[in-house]
């Protein structure tokens, strides 16, 4: 397996941001990895201030050079408690066009779930989201402080290809963690089916079916993972995904959710996959999101 050589945390210096950076140097530290922390200012923002509160001319300069004392202060702490080699960039532009550059050289970005608006009140629109929405690197997005490396790992999948990416990545980023591959399957227009005459039999036998070919792929998904198989196990449920996978993960004490970014097309919305988008907004673990 091929570990990771750079991972990028972006920070506004919020409690949230904070935990991210600790998160992302455990993590540079295991896969002895370059980590790159990037803050940025926004420009339009700066020239408001200029214009709102007539601050003098060198406000930016000002600014800017504390910004970067702050951040060199976040990097110096984390680097003497996980002994990784760091650099740190501040940056005046577009937030989401600055991150989005900064990860073409990285293999993981890492976002804080709580930043100035909480993630689980997220408009289409901010700039996590769109980041989110826009990035082809994966996405690491940390909820809480982090105490250990990642015990318990859950992956949903829906075997589309991104469920092959969000496991390979699993294993990549908690490569001592137990996994749980979880795939949910509903039945389409369940609660309208006996308008149309379809039988109990019917329907139990379309769930056995669903759960014989679930469980099949699973085999087939596991098998090409080359997976450790002791440190795997998998479930099929059947119902609404999103609801299943949050219980599933509170069940299980999981620290991470490794999911796709979109699934089927059924699973897709207009930006991030809505059952991916609510993983996020709801679950109270970290979340990785994994392009194809």
């Amino acid at each position: 397996m091929v570990p990771m050589t750079s991972i990028l945390v972006a920070t506004d210096f919020s409690d949230g941001a904070r935990y991210a950076a600790e998160r992302a140097a455990f993590v540079a530290q295991e896969q002895s990895a370059h980590l790159s922390l990037i803050h940025v200012m926004s420009r339009s923002a700066l020239s408001d201030l200029r214009k709102l509160f007539f601050a003098p001319p060198d406000v930016e300069t000002t600014l800017i050079d504390d910004a970067k004392h702050t951040l060199n202060a976040i990097a110096d702490g984390l680097s003497r408690q996980t002994g990784v080699m760091r650099s740190t960039d501040v940056k005046t532009g577009h937030a989401q066009a600055e991150i989005l550059s900064a990860t073409e050289s990285a293999d993981l970005l890492v976002l804080g779930a709580h930043g100035e608006s909480s993630l689980p009140d997220l408009m289409l629109g901010t700039t996590a989201e769109r980041v989110l929405s826009a990035c082809t690197r994966p996405v690491l997005v940390v909820k809480s402080p982090p105490k250990t490396r990642y015990q318990h790992v859950l992956v949903p999948v829906d075997f589309s290809p991104y469920s092959a990416s969000a496991l390979a990545m699993a294993s990549r980023i908690a490569p001592l963690a137990h996994m749980t591959i979880l795939h949910v399957f509903r039945i389409p227009f369940e609660g309208r089916l006996q308008i149309v005459g379809a039988s109990e039999t019917g329907i139990r036998r379309y769930c056995e079916e669903e759960q014989q070919s679930a469980e099949q792929q699973m085999f087939e998904l596991i098998r090409e993972s080359h997976i450790d198989s002791n440190r795997v196990s998998y479930r099929v449920e059947r119902g609404d995904p999103s609801p299943m996978i949050l219980a599933t993960a509170e069940e299980l004490l999981s620290d991470l959710i490794v999911i796709g970014k979109h699934g089927q097309s059924w699973f897709e919305d207009l930006f991030l996959g809505s059952v991916t988008h609510h993983i996020l907004a709801r679950s109270t673990c970290d979340t990785l999101v994994v392009n194809k």
